[in-house]
């Protein structure tokens, strides 16, 4: 009887699943593990086809398909759901390690920058995840845009189900055996939305073939574990006859219309910044965007001025955009740049509108025409810009081919002034107003070409007789002889241009909210000497028309800060900016900014300070200059702990090594050659290492502020600033790096002060910063 109730209870506990079985040794036991592991696999093979089914449908969100990210997702999903349970055998303590690694692991697969992820930059990916979340309602799909945070949130979304159903699996299905219908339906659901989802958004070709393939998925995850191999068949075709019907019917309940309108929901759902820009000068107080809001990010080989739009015409008063197409209808394009230039200086970038609404298309330089923009473009005012028929909204990707030269000054020098004729007349003229005539009248003077002979002359015939004794008699007089001035003393264009430069450097200081003046760019030049971009690129760009080099005002954003785990460069409103362009014969348009490096567009300061009271300048933490969004921290040096040992000996080898590996590593530190992209990354590193981490916001500009009370740190940074943004050769010096490392260590005792050193080790001798090539 008792081997009766032992094998009833073995057939029992294989049917339910349940039960402890029959005794060790038993033919009861056997049969039970083998059909234990037989529900596992067949539990495995039903996860693995479900998911991956859903992860073909996810992949049609993008383009191009992540393929290898989504087969990492579903091999990791798969290794979570069986490889938890089998450990959880032997200790569920390595178990539940395993599991959350294995779920760690998935931002990397997912598309998280490895470099984040290894060294827990968790502010950097919080802000990579948010960008993509704000920007996800207005994108379209598939996705063809190159924003990567984009593109990151939706793989996280693939994620986030796939391993929600493979940590139900793997976390209630300890002991491998059947789960309830509960548990098999928490984990259904996940997979079932993972293939739903896209096909809400972007309706399948097949979509009732589409929907049997995942009922009879579905099906054999729900049930597949509890068939017996002799009835198989049988519900296999119960299954498909089920399904077969609905494929029937469904056309008839397809209403085409969701029920609830979930779009616009999520169209409001998430809270969005966008800025709007009048780049048309003004001259009055500044009243572009400036609260530090991300606008944009570009992906390109180097970084560039980020053009919105030309400003070619002088009105009287301020540069304006022309009509679309009003300069190339006054004559033939200008001259191409040499084939050796267009080589050197082309690249192709990726743009992405993040907080802005713009009908401008972003590039650099000239550009050509966009890709992956739908919807009307047309050409801007100048060759080479470009302007979209409907404002371009947060989550538009585009790709653009751009010319952008930098010629050094002696290739600029030797350029020449062989300047083709009626060609840049346009960008030589200037609409001159005069106190005695109605504002409606004033004529358009056209300037000689530099160093030719010539007088001023009238664009347009008028009554007036001498164009040159207009403009000597107008408000523009010292301006004009300004530039006369300046263009006599000079051998080339370049050298006018560079003597141009120098003379807004004296005297002029960069005011955000200058007064506002009738003639601003002559109360600029020779009355208040303050302004902001407008006034310094207005005026150079007005007495280079005067002194007969073709020249206008561009607009749109300095390059940024660069973000080294996307690879790209994030550009913020306070970037928004006004430069000078100058034409050379062989190079084209060539860039020049007269605004000072002080200028928060230029000086790296691409978001607001944080302000908090400190009782010392690094008292509060994270006030650290942003430089580089994803800087990647170096590798820590590993460290070995000696254990406890029956003979000194060890111990003093294990100390004679370390201190050798110390030596050693300071001495390459002591010798490291000193850059300034190095010591903005060192004082990253140094601020990480004293345990004053980074926060968004922090700048070059800002530490320099707070470090006020300490001449010597102060001066380590401001040095650091002017070298790394303003060109300037001197670095700082071991006395201002002394004083920083003191700030460093203030507060922090002993361990601080040790803390401090290995962070900013002494300087052996003095470098200078490299001279900058134009």
């Amino acid at each position: 009887m008792s081997a009766i109730a032992d094998g009833r209870s073995g057939v029992r506990a294989r049917r339910t699943g349940t039960g402890a079985g029959p005794p060790a040794g038993a033919r009861g036991s056997v049969l039970d593990a083998a059909a234990a592991q037989e529900r596992t696999w067949i539990r495995l093979g039903a996860f693995a086809a479900l998911g991956g089914y859903g992860l073909e449908r996810w992949a049609t969100l993008l383009h191009p398909s992540p393929g290898w990210h989504l087969a990492g997702l579903l091999a990791l999903a798969v290794a979570l759901a069986g490889l938890v349970p089998l450990l959880a055998r032997y200790d569920r303590i390595i178990a539940a390690l395993a599991g959350f690694f294995m779920l760690l692991a998935a931002f990397p697969v997912a598309g998280l920058p490895w470099q984040s992820f290894i060294h827990l930059r968790v502010a950097v990916s919080a802000g990579a995840i948010g960008n993509g979340l704000t920007l996800l309602p207005n994108t379209l799909v598939p996705y063809l845009g190159h924003s990567q945070d984009v593109r990151l949130v939706i793989m996280l979304g693939a994620a986030v189900l796939l391993l929600d159903a493979a940590a139900v699996l793997a976390f209630t299905g300890w002991s491998g055996t059947s789960l309830g219908d509960g548990r098999r339906a928490a984990a259904a659901l996940p997979l079932t939305a993972l293939a739903i989802v896209p096909s809400t958004l972007l309706r399948p070709q097949w979509p009732y073939a589409q929907g049997l393939v995942l009922f009879v998925l579905l099906a054999a995850f729900l049930w597949g574990e509890r068939v017996r191999r002799r009835t198989a068949g049988s519900a296999l075709t119960a299954v498909m006859l089920a399904g077969v019907a609905a494929a029937i019917i469904a056309p008839r309940l397809d209403q085409h219309t969701p029920w609830i309108n979930y779009r616009a929901w999520a169209g409001t759902a998430v809270r969005r910044q966008v800025a709007a820009f009048d780049w048309n000068q003004t001259y009055g107080p500044l009243r572009w965007p400036h609260a530090g809001h991300e606008v944009l990010t570009v992906a390109a080989r180097t970084g560039e001025y980020w053009k919105a739009e030309d400003l070619d015409t002088f009105n009287g008063y301020s540069w304006v955009q022309s009509p679309a197409g009003e300069q190339a209808a006054q004559g033939p394009a200008l001259p191409a740049p040499k084939a050796s230039a267009i080589a050197q200086w082309t690249q192709t970038i990726g743009v992405t509108i993040r907080g802005m609404e713009t009908e401008n298309v972003i590039a650099a330089g000239v550009a050509g025409q966009p890709v992956g923009l739908t919807g009307g473009i047309g050409e801007g005012a100048d060759p080479g810009t470009w302007v979209a028929d409907a404002p371009l909204d947060p989550g538009i990707s585009y790709r653009i081919q751009t010319y952008s030269p930098h010629p050094s000054a002696q290739q600029l020098a030797s350029a020449g002034r062989a300047y083709p004729g009626v060609k840049v007349a346009p960008y030589l003229t200037l609409t001159i107003p005069q106190t005695r005539l109605p504002p409606g009248a004033y004529p358009q003077i056209e300037f000689p070409p530099f160093h030719t002979p010539g007088v001023p002359s009238f664009s347009v015939p008028t009554a007036v007789p001498n164009a040159t004794s207009f403009v000597t008699t107008s408000p523009y007089a010292g301006a004009y002889t300004l530039a006369r001035r300046l263009a006599a003393q000079a051998a080339t264009p370049y050298a006018f241009v560079a003597s141009v430069e120098r003379y807004l450097t004296r005297g002029f200081t960069y005011n955000e909210t200058p007064p506002v003046a009738r003639y601003p760019l002559e109360t600029f030049l020779f009355a208040n000497r303050e302004g902001y971009c407008q006034q310094f690129s207005g005026a150079m760009a007005m007495l280079l028309r005067m002194g007969g080099v073709p020249a206008r005002v561009a607009a749109g954003f300095t390059t940024g800060t660069f973000d080294r785990s996307h690879r790209q460069w994030v550009v913020t409103d306070r970037d928004a900016h006004a430069w000078v362009e100058a034409w050379f014969p062989g190079y084209g348009w060539v860039r020049f900014d007269p605004t000072p490096v002080s200028a928060p567009a230029r000086s790296g300061s691409t978001s607001p300070p944080i302000v908090k009271p400190v009782s010392a300048a690094f008292a509060a933490a994270g006030q650290a200059p942003r430089r580089e969004i994803g800087a990647q921290s170096p590798q820590p040096t590993a460290s070995h702990h000696a254990s406890g040992g029956s003979s000194d000996t060890w111990v003093i080898l294990v100390a004679v090594l370390l201190a050798g590996a110390g030596l050693g590593a300071a001495g390459i530190l002591l010798r490291a050659p000193r850059t300034p992209d190095g010591l903005v990354d060192e004082l990253e590193r140094a601020l990480v290492r004293t345990r004053r981490p980074l926060t968004d916001g922090a700048t070059l500009a800002a530490l320099e502020q707070r470090l006020e009370a300490t001449p010597g740190a102060a001066g380590y940074v401001r040095a650091l600033r002017m070298a790394r943004y303003g060109g300037q050769p001197r670095l700082p010096t071991a006395a201002e790096r002394r004083a920083l490392r003191r700030e460093l260590a203030r507060g922090l005792g002993l361990a601080g002060r040790l803390r401090a050193w290995w962070a900013l080790p002494p300087w052996v001798g003095h470098q200078r910063a490299p001279q900058p090539a134009r």
